[in-house]
Formats: C-alpha cells, sequence, structure tokens
C-alpha cells in the first residue's frame, strides 16, 4: 500500500523556518564573536614576537 507525503500545515512549516532562521542567527553571531577573539589574540601574539625581536636585536648591537 503506497502512502503519499504527510501534509505538513504551512503554519507549522512557517515556525519551523522562523525557528531555524533564528538558530542560524545565533549560530552566526557566535562565529563572528569567536572569529574576531581569535584575531585580537594572533595581533597581540604577533606584537610580542616583534617586542621580543626589537629586545634580541639591541642586545646583540650591545654585546
Amino acid at each position: 500500500m503506497a502512502r503519499g507525503k504527510r501534509k505538513i500545515p504551512t503554519e507549522a512549516m512557517d515556525a519551523k523556518i522562523e525557528q531555524q532562521k533564528a538558530a542560524l542567527e545565533k549560530a552566526k553571531m557566535k562565529y563572528e564573536a569567536e572569529k574576531e577573539e581569535l584575531a585580537h589574540l594572533i595581533k597581540l601574539r604577533n606584537e610580542m614576537r616583534n617586542e621580543e625581536l626589537m629586545e634580541a636585536d639591541i642586545k646583540s648591537d650591545c654585546s
């Protein structure tokens, strides 16, 4: 016996779509915040490395 596809009411489908959009937006906001934090940490690391190189260069010139 063949069965047809189950019909989902339009209102229920619209509600599911809106719920999924909200979940996607929340995930996108979290992703963007994490990406900004990563960029900030990389910038700090690079600044620290540059300072270490400058100090090493200054020490080597004095020796």
